[in-house]
């Protein structure tokens, strides 16, 4: 899924402490009035959204944030949501009340320091009662965060902040694939140490700047890191100099299936897409080369994929390629634009 924009009222960050906070409750520990209170507000706002039902979800959002957010940005986001993420239920991640003395105050949310998954949320209380739900759409494989933010004015719960963001891809965390990738660097499989840091990048920012994992500087340095050496030790576009037709890699990438994500070879071949039986010819040798010149890049996989283009794509016009999907020893092929 494309990178889910953000909905923000401000874009303050606060340190880690609550100047002028009474109290802060989290799940169980937090009134069970108050939680039936948000459950109702909650409810309404999850069928507005996957009913993308706009107005619906307006009626729910406080005088400040309706003023801050454009209609088309927020007819956008509802509608990827409800779009992407269909479901009849939702679960929650975790859930926080915060009672202040004053308004117009830093409030911090801290889930734990030493948790693979632990993370701090920081905010501009603006008023002195404040409820934060995370909460996930049920869905099989991947999982959005819907991060709300809501304060209470009189005796009505209003939304002050509403984000939507990647949480899990195939049910994996930031911190999931940030293990995968370390692992896979230890092991010499470059390559693939820099498609699963990838794709961690993708989780890791499920709320904005509103939200930040604890490991989040460690998983960014990571990938600066196995991205370095990447560029440094494979120069892309790489020309396979034992395939006669000199064919050349221009890119990999991790694409998402069933049983994880698998790396993708993009590649420019002088072979007419039309001549399929001297392009599987070359398919053949391609692979050979690929799995020698990038270690671990066959290891443990259930399917690898290449595309042959005759010309490397610009991003402004269709390129046509031919596409071959190894799955355990056997070679289907696609044709696709």
């Amino acid at each position: 899924m494309r990178k889910i924009l953000l909905i923000i009222l401000t874009a303050v960050i606060f340190q880690s402490c609550n100047f002028g906070s009474s109290g802060t409750q989290k799940n169980e520990d937090i009134e069970a009035s108050k939680v039936q209170e948000i459950k109702v507000v909650n409810d309404k706002l999850f069928k507005a959204i996957m009913s993308n039902d706009i107005p619906g979800v307006k009626a729910l959002l406080s005088d400040k944030l309706l003023t801050t957010v454009a209609s088309s940005d927020l007819n956008n986001l509802v509608g990827t949501m409800s779009a992407n993420y269909p479901s009849k239920s939702y679960t929650i991640l975790d859930q926080y009340y915060v009672s202040n003395t004053n308004i117009n105050i830093p409030n911090t949310l801290i889930s734990g320091v030493s948790g693979d998954n632990d993370y701090v949320i920081s905010y501009k209380a603006l008023n002195k009662e404040m409820f934060t739900v995370l909460f996930m759409p049920t869905t099989t494989h991947n999982d959005a965060l819907i991060t709300v933010i809501y304060g209470k004015y009189g005796n009505e719960w209003k939304i002050n902040i509403l984000q939507f963001g990647q949480y899990t891809l195939l049910k994996k965390t930031a911190s999931d694939y940030y293990k995968l990738a370390q692992e896979n660097y230890k092991k010499g499989y470059l390559i693939d140490a820099v498609n699963d840091i990838t794709v961690a990048k993708q989780c890791l920012n499920p709320a904005g700047e509103f939200f930040k994992y604890e490991k989040e500087q460690e998983i960014n340095n990571f990938y600066d890191k196995v991205l370095a050496e990447a560029k440094a030790k494979f120069i892309l576009p790489l020309t396979l100099e034992n395939v006669e037709s000199k064919p050349k890699v221009f890119r990999i990438f991790p694409q998402m299936t069933k049983d994880g994500f698998m790396p993708e070879i993009c590649y420019v071949s002088s072979i007419k897409l039309a001549d399929t039986v001297a392009l599987k010819k070359e398919n053949e040798k391609v692979k050979i080369e690929v799995a020698k010149t990038f270690y671990g890049i066959d290891k443990g996989k259930t399917k690898i994929f290449y595309g042959a283009y005759n010309e490397m794509p610009d991003g402004k016009k269709e390129v046509m390629q031919y596409r071959f999907i190894e799955v355990m020893k056997k070679v289907k092929e696609i044709k696709t634009k």
